[in-house]
C-alpha cells in the first residue's frame, strides 16, 4: 500500500481556468476596494468627539487636525495606502502615480456626499427631537440616505476597477492569493 495521496499513474485533477480566473479578479476587486475603502472610509469613523483616540480631535499630545477646514481626505492616508498596495503588489512608479490619482480623485468625490450626509444626519435629529415624530418625514430621508450611500459604493467600485485595470494580471493574481491568505488568517 502506497502512502502517496494518487496513485503513480492516475489522472492529476487539473484546476479548472475559468473559476481560477474568477476568483482572482473577484480578490484583486477585494483588495483594491479594501484599500480605498480603508483609506478612504477610515477617517470618516472618528467624525467627532467620543469616535477614536483624543489626539485625533484636536486635543492632546499629537493634534493633527487639518487648520480649521476639518477636511478628513488629505493626501498622506491616501498616499500612504497606495504605497502599501504599490508595496504588497511590486507596481512600478508609473503605477503608483495612476493609483495615487484615481485613489484621490475618488476621496474628494466621496468627501463631497460626506457634506450631504452630515446635513441629512443633522435634519434627522432634528426630526427625532421634534414635539411629534414625523414618520414620512423619517422615512424620505432615510430614503435619501440610501441613494447617498448608493452613489459612494458606485463610485468606490468604479475606483476599484480603475485601479484594477493598471494593475498586470500577475499582480491581481498575486493579490488574490494575499487576500485568500489573509482571510484565512483572519477567519481561523
Amino acid at each position: 500500500m502506497s502512502t502517496e495521496p494518487f496513485p503513480p499513474n492516475a489522472p492529476q485533477p487539473t484546476p479548472k481556468p475559468r473559476r481560477l480566473r474568477r476568483f482572482v479578479f473577484a480578490s484583486a476587486l477585494l483588495v483594491t476596494g479594501g484599500v480605498i475603502g480603508a483609506v478612504v472610509a477610515g477617517p470618516v469613523l472618528g467624525q467627532g468627539p467620543g469616535f477614536g483616540p483624543p489626539w485625533h480631535h484636536g486635543a492632546g499630545f499629537g493634534s493633527h487636525r487639518m487648520g480649521g477646514s476639518d477636511r478628513m481626505f488629505f493626501p498622506g492616508p491616501i498616499e500612504r495606502g497606495v504605497e502599501r498596495l504599490g508595496w504588497i503588489a511590486d507596481a512600478s512608479t508609473d503605477q503608483k502615480t495612476k493609483i495615487n490619482a484615481i485613489a484621490q480623485k475618488a476621496a474628494d468625490d466621496i468627501f463631497a456626499l460626506r457634506q450631504k450626509h452630515l446635513e441629512a444626519r443633522k435634519q434627522i435629529l432634528d426630526a427625532l427631537a421634534a414635539p411629534t415624530v414625523d414618520r414620512a418625514r423619517l422615512e424620505a430621508l432615510r430614503s435619501d440616505q440610501m441613494k447617498l450611500a448608493e452613489t459612494a459604493t458606485r463610485r468606490i467600485t468604479d475606483a476599484v476597477a480603475d485601479i484594477a485595470e493598471v494593475l498586470t494580471p500577475a499582480q491581481r493574481a498575486d493579490l488574490g492569493q494575499r487576500v485568500e491568505r489573509w482571510q484565512r488568517w483572519f477567519r481561523g
